[in-house]
This record gives structure tokens, C-alpha cells and sequence, in this order.
């Protein structure tokens, strides 16, 4: 899965995943950071043009059967 480029539309979000990411995720979910936490959980950060590019992600990780527990926007679009 490719993340979406940085640009100066992107809005940031962050991400609340079941589950730990390891190495094979950063390969698959290509820019979006990962970040591990100690309660089985992983939140993820990435920057998505709009909410269609946002729901394309989404879907990608429902597709993995992976448990999206929040989405949250951490911020306006980009200057």
C-alpha cells in the first residue's frame, strides 16, 4: 500500500490499530509512520489529499482484517 505523497493539501491523521506492526508493515504500508504501543495496539500517522484517499486506506486495512479502533485528524491541511 502506497501512502499518499506529501503534499501541501494532506491533511495528517493518526490512527489507532489492534494488533503490533513489525517490519513486514513498514514495507506494506509504505509512508505512514508506526508506532508500537505496549498495550497490543499500534497507531499509525499518515498524510491522506482528502477523506476518498483516507477511506481507500481504511478499506485496504479492513481488507487485512485488521481492527481500526479511532481515526482522528492531528491537524488542517498542510501550508
Amino acid at each position: 500500500m502506497n501512502a499518499q505523497k506529501h503534499t501541501s493539501q494532506a491533511y495528517t491523521y493518526s490512527i489507532r490499530i489492534k494488533g503490533s506492526g513489525d517490519a513486514y508493515w513498514q514495507d506494506w504500508l509504505g509512508e505512514i509512520q508506526i508506532i508500537s504501543q505496549d498495550n497490543n495496539e499500534t497507531i499509525l500517522i499518515g498524510q491522506f489529499m482528502d477523506q476518498p484517499a483516507l477511506r481507500g486506506f481504511l478499506d485496504h486495512l479492513w481488507n487485512h482484517n485488521i481492527t481500526v479502533l479511532s481515526v482522528q485528524k492531528i491537524n488542517q491541511k498542510h501550508p
